[in-house]
């Protein structure tokens, strides 16, 4: 694992956790996505016992278990970005001041590190922002093959909420997260309801078939559904909540440090897996097909559950990657490959099932079961996880779209001009206001020193 990947700098010590998680976090969404393809198949099969206590496993584990996992990667990615932007930027700002007024009263100088931490803030929530709008397009392309992307709606909460992130608002987001958590309640029980009572409103997710991917027009509709389940994602759903808490559990050392937080960890661990079980039970069974009757409110319970799954695995995955050291072997250095290469990874696996289970379709297989579609979720798991190991073995960094992802965001930032610090008047009081330094941080030769130097302790990737 290259320090570039640690959430330190260059030649720190290296802290696994993060990557250790987004890679065995992968595996769980290609666990999780796989059923989707499978609905485009003509037939459904008929799930036999071992495939019905898969669904029940899945359903208790996996099945809206990963998708706030990725939540709280991508917001403990987002915030250790906005760290070390803005740490960069004060130090480098500093330092200078330091070198132009050495002899610049106590007063005087503490006004203007407050000016640096403005500027600072300020060029953090653009870069947020800026990589918010590239990631949109990234999602936007993934659309175009699979209609499931949620980049998209990780786009929308780096955009819309990269103020409070980077000023670490954190009672407001609690608060946001909060009532969100209230509203997607209300509206997945009234939901549910509504389609018990009027089942012809649901339709049947099998129609169409393979058919549809056959069809020239599918990239369109794949499109149209994605802007809808994106925005309704971001609004019924547990992902800003769970990247809210992604991005305070950034500004502890749980995963800096873990054997100190031992206890908690297997706390966590086994206490959130076993409550997003025992929560998610009722809509489970039913979905296995072991339960007859259906509970009201049991969709959005299994909903709302998946935020105590999601932290259970990372406390477990967090204790499993183990503290700092200098190098990576195993299954440590397996998982560490592919979570540095997740946006890779993610989109890849899109393809590889597009490409799998359309030359099925085409060879005449009607149906996929349960288990076998678990046996290729794992293999493309797997493929790509070597993809990557091959990757880190040669020296690479990041992967194909992390690389591009990053020098898309670099390329598009605008020169904004740093308020000059003075070198003949020492009382002089740094008088740079929040709106002016909103226009200020890249353009100078000290901001694009301080970009530079962001950028290459930046995270391996912030979609996950």
């Amino acid at each position: 694992m290259s320090s570039a990947a640690s959430f330190t700098g260059a030649n720190s010590p290296r802290y696994p956790a993060p990557d250790v998680a987004r890679g065995f976090m992968l595996l769980l969404i290609a666990v999780a996505n796989v059923p989707v393809w499978l609905m485009f198949f003509p037939v459904q099969a008929e799930p036999g016992v071992a495939d019905r206590w898969w669904i029940l496993m899945r359903g208790l584990l996996v099945d809206h278990r990963a998708y706030p996992l990725f939540s709280i990667l991508f917001g403990f990615g987002l915030m250790t970005m906005v760290i070390r932007r803005t740490r960069a930027h004060v130090g480098a700002r500093s330092t200078e001041l330091a070198l132009q007024m050495p002899d610049m009263p106590l007063p005087v100088r503490e006004q203007w590190l407050a000016g640096f931490t403005v500027e600072a803030q300020a060029d953090a929530r653009r870069l947020v922002r800026r990589r918010g709008f590239w990631m949109l397009l990234f999602g936007l392309v993934h659309s175009l093959l699979f209609f499931g992307d949620i980049i998209g709606t990780y786009a929308l909460v780096a955009i819309i909420f990269a103020g409070l992130i980077v000023k670490k608002r954190f009672k407001v987001m609690a608060i946001i997260g909060g009532v969100q958590i209230i509203f997607m309640l209300v509206f997945m029980v009234a939901g549910q309801m509504m389609f018990e009572l009027f089942p012809g409103l649901q339709g049947d997710p099998g129609v169409g078939g393979l058919n549809i991917m056959l069809h020239w027009y599918y990239p369109l509709a794949s499109f149209g559904q994605w802007v809808g389940s994106t925005i309704m994602t971001a609004l019924i759903s547990i992902v800003v909540p769970c990247t809210f808490l992604g991005a305070w559990v950034a500004t502890t050392d749980v995963m800096k440090t873990p054997e100190r937080y031992r206890g908690l960890l297997i706390g966590l661990g086994i206490g959130g897996l076993t409550l997003a079980s025992l929560l998610g039970a009722p809509e489970s069974l039913h979905e296995a097909g072991m339960l007859s009757w259906w509970m009201p409110g049991a969709g959005a319970l299994h909903e709302f559950s998946g935020l105590f799954g999601a932290i259970g695995w990372l406390a477990l995955l967090t204790l499993f990657a183990g503290p700092a050291r200098e190098s990576l072997s195993g299954a440590h250095r397996f998982l560490s490959a592919i979570g540095k290469r997740s946006m890779t990874a993610y989109i890849g696996q899109s393809i590889l099932f597009a490409l799998i289970f359309a030359v099925m379709g085409l060879s005449g297989v009607r149906s996929v079961t349960p288990l076998q579609g678990l046996g290729i979720a794992i293999g493309v798991w797997v493929v790509l996880a070597l993809f990557c190991q091959l990757l880190e073995a040669r020296g690479y960094k990041r992967g194909p779209l992390e690389v591009l992802l990053r020098r898309a965001v670099a390329k598009s930032a605008r020169p904004h001009p740093l308020p000059q610090i003075p070198t003949s008047t020492p009382t002089q009081e740094f008088v740079a206001t929040e709106a002016e330094a909103g226009d200020s941080a890249e353009g100078s030769e000290a901001s694009a020193a301080v970009g530079a130097v962001a950028e290459e302790a930046a995270p391996a990737e912030t979609t996950g």
